[in-house]
Formats: structure tokens, C-alpha cells, sequence
């Protein structure tokens, strides 16, 4: 008997990609409320041609503008000695090669995703390279700048991912004056040092949408951004048997969105008819609607839920709200739930064939920490309608489950106000995002 017990909680740690527990608050008194710096100092550091390298209070943040090889030179450039350190020294050099990562099966696997590229990606990052160049770095190559945004992959190819990541969208009767908020936390791992080269950056393609993404120097996409039409976007890793390294990376999927998206059916619409690589769950949110939706993705397919979707139900023990969508770490649809039971339960000496049977597993889910923060974030989001502002939503982020002492950036988007309010985790000694200030950041002048 109690051997069973022990391999059902394996199986679910398996299927839910996280250990461990919680104790949920059931109010938020007592609870930490983080710093707003409403007003930083705004400091231009350098330019290159229309590109411009600010100090917004504690972030660097980039504006890149022209076309693909012309914002990727003002990117190499402004930040050559960042792109260096990330990449030499950095957080690239810590997780792969530190790790035990071969060079050989970490660009060939970085070269099957590098055919799924635009001809346009490839362009800026070879114009990031000439930066790189006229600054001074000629020890970077053209295969170490895609591995910026190939590495997520590989390093999430097998269930080694650290727990975390947490995502809401909220707006109508939730907020104030029913505009959407989107927050989101990064849990990932601040003794990597990818915090050391952090920045905010801002593309204003030629003919095309202004839009951000909160990441690091010699990235071309991230996995957190915004655009000008209003659009948000956010990720969550999401246990899956179906990945491939043959599809479009998650930095650039995410990218792709705030290039071509000015609607939140829009930018369903890119995520589900691009080749995906592996598990990945999405909160996307449309400011101007407002509306959301939150995506289940893996190699086999996309799937898509809006608020109250019949799909996230009583069924599979969840609960979807009106005005207001959100993810963490596990499948809430009946399929992949299934199939992750069908597939990874054997592994566990759990034998699942039917739904009945996998329903009787679900007293144990709900003892895990996905989904401890799904629940508490839908419980808090009811406790407090008309009431969720930025200062909330930000709380929400730094208490509770949600709370992770392994965030590396954290953030609060506006997008009616073209506003972000980010924080990135501190380092020596490390500390998680959302225990440091968050910055508000005004993108009107570029957006």
C-alpha cells in the first residue's frame, strides 16, 4: 500500500512537472506588497544610428528601428559588452556548457530549429554580429547569437526544468475600470546570472508594429512581451511526451505574436499554425478588446480555451472565469491529461487507462504545487472584483503559492497606458524579482 501511494505521488510530480506544497491563504492581510518606482530617472547611454541604449532606473532597456539588419546591428552594438558576458561568461556559458552539454549536440540541435526561422531572423542576427564587430567583439559567432534563442529548448528537452511560472490576465468586472492587467512571473533560476544582462527591448521594425519583450542582451525574442496594438503575451513550461527540436523556438513563437498580432484571435491564430517544438503553456491578452485566452501547446498541436470554456471545467476539477484567463505548469484539458497518464504513468508503476481511472488520482493533484497556484490565483481574483489594480496584481505575484524564491523577472503589463512595470531579479547575493522594485516603464514614445 504504500509503495502505491509513493508511485502515485511520483506519477503526479511527472505529470504536474512540480514537487511540493503550500499552505494557501485564504486573505491577503499580512501580505508583501512590493515597491513601485512610479517615476525613474531616464538616462540615454548611447545611440547607433535610430538606435538608442537607455537607463530606465535599474534596467537597461533598447531601442532598436530600421530594417532586420539594421536593428540587429544597433542591438550588437549598443550591447556588445553584455551580449560578450551572457554568451563567454554568463548565464549561456553556466547552463550548457558548465552542465556538460556537448557543443556538438547543442548546435545541431539549434540548427534543426534554425530551419523553422524567417529569412528576417536570420538577417538581424547576422547584422548583430557586425555590431558585435564594430564594437570591438570579434569572438562571437553567428552560432552562439542563435543559440539566444534556440538554448530554452535544450535545456527544457527533458523534464530537468526547475518549478514555476505563473500567468493571469484580468479586465471587466475584475479591474477598477475594466481595463486589462496582465502579471506574470518567470520562474527559473537566479544563481545563473542571466539577471547580469538583463534588458528591456523595443523594436520599431520599418513598416511594422513597435512592440517589447523583457529579456537579455543578444536575444531576438523572449518569453515576455507586449506590442503596440495592446497585445500581452506570457509563457509557462507544460509537461508534455510530444516534443521535437524540428519547429519554431519559443522565443521566436512569442516574437512572431507581437510582430503580426493585432487582435487576441490574431495571435491564437500565429501560435497555432506555427511547428512547435515542445510543451508550452501561453497566456495572451488583448488590451484594446479587452479579451484573453490561454493556449496549451506542444509538437502535436494547440489548443485553446477563453473565459468561462466549458473545456476547463468541473470535469478536470477547474474552474474557468469570465473576464479573466490563466495558466501555470499542468494541462487542464481532458486530453492532454489523459495522455500524459497514458504515457507517463507506466513509468511510475501506474497503469491508467480510462478517465474514471485517472479522476481517481485527483485528491493527489491538488496537493501539488501547479496546481495549489492555478487555484489560488482564481480564488483571489473572485475575492477582489472591481478591485484588481496594478498594486494587486502585483501582490499577487509575490505572495501566496505563486510566490517563488526563483524568479527572475516578474511583471505587470498595461497596455491601454503602453505602461510595463518589471523587476528582475537582484544578484549577489541573488534575489527573486519580485522582491525587488518594480519600474514602471512608459513605452508611449516608442509605441
Amino acid at each position: 500500500m504504500r509503495r502505491a501511494y509513493l508511485s502515485r505521488c511520483l506519477f503526479l510530480l511527472a505529470l504536474c512537472q512540480l514537487g511540493g506544497t503550500g499552505a494557501v491563504p485564504a486573505q491577503d492581510a499580512g501580505w508583501y506588497t512590493p515597491e513601485i518606482i512610479a517615476q525613474p530617472e531616464t538616462t540615454l547611454l548611447d545611440t547607433e544610428d535610430a538606435g538608442r541604449l537607455y537607463r530606465v532606473g535599474d534596467h537597461l532597456l533598447c531601442v532598436m528601428e530600421g530594417t532586420p539588419a539594421e536593428m540587429g546591428f544597433q542591438h550588437g552594438r549598443l550591447l556588445a559588452r553584455h551580449i560578450r558576458h551572457i554568451i563567454k561568461d554568463g548565464y549561456t556559458k553556466k547552463a550548457l556548457w558548465d552542465e556538460g552539454y556537448t557543443h556538438e549536440y547543442v548546435m545541431a540541435q539549434s540548427e534543426r530549429m534554425e530551419r523553422h526561422f524567417a529569412p528576417e531572423y536570420i538577417e538581424e542576427m547576422r547584422g548583430l554580429v557586425d555590431g558585435l564587430r564594430a564594437a570591438g567583439v570579434d569572438d562571437v559567432t553567428y552560432e552562439e547569437v542563435r543559440l539566444g534563442v534556440t538554448q530554452p529548448e535544450i535545456l527544457h528537452y527533458e523534464p530537468n526544468a526547475p518549478p514555476g511560472c505563473s500567468n493571469f490576465a484580468v479586465w471587466g468586472q475584475w479591474t477598477p475600470d475594466g481595463r486589462l492587467l496582465h502579471g506574470r512571473n518567470l520562474d527559473w533560476n537566479v544563481s545563473g546570472d542571466a539577471q547580469d544582462d538583463a534588458v528591456i527591448l523595443v523594436w520599431r521594425p520599418s513598416g511594422g508594429i513597435p512592440f517589447m519583450m523583457v529579456g537579455w542582451a543578444g536575444g531576438i525574442g523572449s518569453v515576455s512581451g507586449m506590442n503596440a496594438k495592446g497585445i500581452t503575451i506570457g509563457e509557462m513550461t507544460l509537461p508534455s511526451p510530444n516534443g521535437t527540436f524540428d519547429g519554431l523556438p519559443l522565443f521566436l513563437t512569442m516574437r512572431r505574436v507581437l510582430e503580426k498580432a493585432t487582435n487576441v484571435e490574431e495571435a491564437v491564430a500565429v501560435i497555432r499554425d506555427n511547428p512547435h517544438t515542445r510543451g508550452w503553456n501561453y497566456i495572451i491578452g488583448d488590451g484594446a478588446a479587452p479579451d484573453g485566452r490561454a493556449m496549451e501547446v506542444d509538437a502535436r498541436g494547440a489548443d485553446v480555451y477563453a473565459p468561462l470554456d466549458p473545456k476547463e471545467g468541473a470535469e478536470t476539477e477547474h474552474e474557468s472565469l469570465a473576464d479573466a484567463v490563466r495558466r501555470t505548469n499542468h494541462p487542464v484539458g481532458k486530453d492532454r491529461l489523459l495522455e500524459l497518464a497514458l504515457t507517463l504513468g507506466p513509468e511510475h508503476g501506474i497503469n491508467v487507462k480510462t478517465w474514471d481511472e485517472l479522476k481517481l488520482l485527483f485528491p493527489f493533484v491538488k496537493t501539488i504545487n501547479t496546481f495549489q497556484r492555478y487555484d489560488w490565483l482564481g480564488q483571489q481574483i473572485k475575492a477582489h472584483p472591481g478591485a484588481i489594480d496594478v498594486t494587486l496584481a502585483l501582490r499577487l505575484l509575490a505572495n501566496g503559492p505563486v510566490f517563488n524564491d526563483d524568479t527572475l523577472h516578474a511583471w505587470v503589463f498595461d497596455p491601454r497606458a503602453k505602461t510595463a512595470y518589471v523587476a528582475n531579479a537582484g544578484n549577489n547575493p541573488p534575489v527573486t524579482a519580485t522582491r525587488r522594485p518594480f519600474t514602471r516603464i512608459d513605452l508611449a514614445e516608442w509605441f
